[in-house]
This record gives structure tokens, C-alpha cells and sequence, in this order.
């Protein structure tokens, strides 16, 4: 089993936003595998993965209720499995730079999103191998 794709983790994370794909055949230039719709919008699916600010969007728009699930998820890839949301600065300055990659995996496991969660996720590089000091 391998991790979720880039490309799945943007479908899922798009698809809870209500995103869907277009049922035309050509939809503004793009073939309609690529083209999704949500409200106004029509086009390319945005790219969540990538992108810090399309996941401070994803995160803002998320119910409350789901907030403590979601900070507990982000400890744990962040800090990995001894993270124990203890507030130390360590652990918060950790979450507080967490990647878009991070926080999309806190997001999906938070809404129950995330599959093949047998295999490592792509943090756990991260996790074992934190970058080096400034």
C-alpha cells in the first residue's frame, strides 16, 4: 500500500469543499478530467498540497468542532508520535511551521479522508529528519 498522491490528496480535500467535476465534455479548455466546478469557479481543481495559503483557507473554512481533532492530528505529524500537545515551544513552533503537505494530512485524517493509512504518510521523512538549525 502506498501513501495518498498529491493528486488524490486535492481531490479529497477538494471534494469535501464541494467541489465536483464538470459533466461537459470541454469545460473552458480543459478536458473535463481536469475540470472541476464550485459555485462560480470553473477550471483547473486548485492545488491544496502545494500551496500554504489555499491550506490556510481549507483550515479556515473547517467547523470548529473539528478544531482539537484536527490540532491533535497536526501534533502527531509534526511532532511525531511522542507529540503529546503539551504546549511546549518546541511542539508549537513545530505546528506553527507545519507544511501545506502537513496540514493537508491533519485535515484529511481529522474528517476521516485519509486513506491507505497502513502506509508511512510522505511526513514521516519530515518527522525523522527535521531540517537543520538556522
Amino acid at each position: 500500500m502506498q501513501a495518498m498522491t498529491p493528486h488524490e490528496i486535492n481531490l479529497a480535500i477538494g471534494k469535501s469543499l464541494g467541489f465536483a467535476q464538470c459533466p461537459t465534455a470541454m469545460c473552458q479548455g480543459f478536458p473535463p478530467e481536469l475540470c472541476y466546478r464550485k459555485d462560480t469557479y470553473i477550471g483547473e481543481l486548485p492545488d491544496f498540497y502545494e500551496s500554504l495559503d489555499r491550506m490556510h483557507e481549507v483550515e479556515r473554512s473547517m467547523p470548529q468542532a473539528y478544531y482539537t481533532c484536527w490540532l491533535d492530528n497536526l501534533c502527531l505529524i509534526t511532532c511525531g508520535e511522542n507529540g503529546q500537545m503539551d504546549g511546549s515551544y518546541d511542539e508549537v513552533s513545530k505546528m506553527l511551521l507545519a507544511t501545506s503537505q502537513q496540514r493537508a494530512e491533519a485535515y484529511l485524517r481529522t474528517l476521516n479522508l485519509w486513506t491507505n493509512t497502513n502506509a508511512p504518510s510522505l511526513q514521516d521523512a519530515t518527522v525523522n529528519n527535521p531540517p537543520p538549525s538556522m
